[in-house]
């Protein structure tokens, strides 16, 4: 059996503006010790997506459908305690900005343990102990003035390793990193992306990777699901995605991508902007920003076509062995 498993999923907001599809009908697994990547530009549903396996979508304006089995059991059908115990002892978050995730009124050491007492039941003076043993597996240099201090007193590169260390402190076996480096300058999202490559195998946790990002993509997934208008349109191992992209809209996200041999060459941007949500068109979402659509593109939903072993593009044109 998957860890993850995810079937169908669906997560709709009703707005002012009419109800807003998110998230359309994306399913994918996820093994024990995998790390999966969600590609995509922003708004595509990948954040979105991530908040519906831990159930955090307020249930006053969200209509969530489909299946997440975690473990067997399905999230969307567990009373808040339940889901309140899954949270942190199977499935644990980095959310993408320390600054806001974290509470600006206690120190880095009182969020950690306080995890700790909650999910674990230390008493204070084991959980402090606990709270220093993990800043040291996220290799904080100064464990214990990182631990008495606020988060505004510590840097932004320290504030995703105190992130990471409240994410692991109950030993989850599933990690969800919803963009964490992307407020971090290029030094230190290269350290905080090796770090936690290191301790997803060290500790052998299954990962889900939210980035817009192909390049850290690459350094530390190995799958990725491209999703567009919430749905996912490409999933590959990376190495083969990377190889050959499929669908058309990954080749406009490579294009648009800086590349080892850029220099002295214009990036070529995808034309247009991503649809409404509230107002999704009735075939390809992609269609009136891709280069080779054709009526059937507008009027009809494609579905998932097979490019390989593995790695399925969801494209009228797509060709067995080849691309778009």
């Amino acid at each position: 059996m998957a860890l993850l498993s995810v079937r169908e999923l669906s997560v709709e907001f009703a707005t002012r503006d009419g109800v807003v599809s998110a998230v359309n009908g994306v399913s994918f697994s996820l093994e024990a010790g995998q790390v999966l990547a969600l590609l995509g530009e922003s708004g595509s549903g990948k954040s979105v997506t991530l908040r519906a396996i831990l159930g955090l979508h307020p249930a006053v304006r969200t209509r969530v459908g489909g299946e997440v089995l975690v473990k067997g059991q399905d999230v969307n059908r567990l009373d808040e305690p339940s889901r309140a115990r899954l949270r942190g002892r199977i499935v644990s978050t980095v959310f993408q900005e320390p600054m806001t995730a974290l509470d600006p009124v206690y120190t880095i050491g009182e969020q950690i343990a306080e995890t700790l007492r909650q999910h674990r039941g230390h008493d204070h003076a084991a959980a402090r102990r606990r709270a220093r043993e993990l800043l040291d597996l996220v290799q904080v240099p100064s464990p214990d003035r990182c631990l008495a201090s606020y988060p505004h007193e510590i840097s932004g590169g320290m504030r995703q390793r105190a992130m990471i260390a409240i994410a692991l402190a109950c030993e989850p076996e599933l990690l969800l990193a919803d963009e964490p480096t992307t407020a971090l300058d290029v030094t230190v999202q290269a350290q905080i992306l090796w770090l936690l490559r290191d301790l997803q195998k060290r500790l052998g946790l299954a990962v889900i990777f939210v980035t817009h990002d192909l390049g850290v993509a690459a350094e530390i997934a190995d799958e990725a699901a491209v999703m567009y208008a919430g749905r996912i349109v490409e999933q590959a191992p990376i190495r083969e995605l990377f190889r050959r992209p499929a669908h058309p809209y990954t080749e406009g996200l490579m294009h648009a991508t800086v590349r080892r041999g850029q220099k002295g060459r214009p990036l070529v941007p995808i034309p247009g902007a991503p649809p409404n949500l509230a107002v999704l068109p009735p075939g390809c979402a992609f269609a009136p920003r891709c280069p080779i659509a054709r009526d059937p593109c507008r009027i009809t939903l494609p579905s998932f076509h097979p490019v390989s072993d593995g790695h399925v593009a969801r494209c009228h044109f797509v060709t067995p062995g080849g691309s778009s």
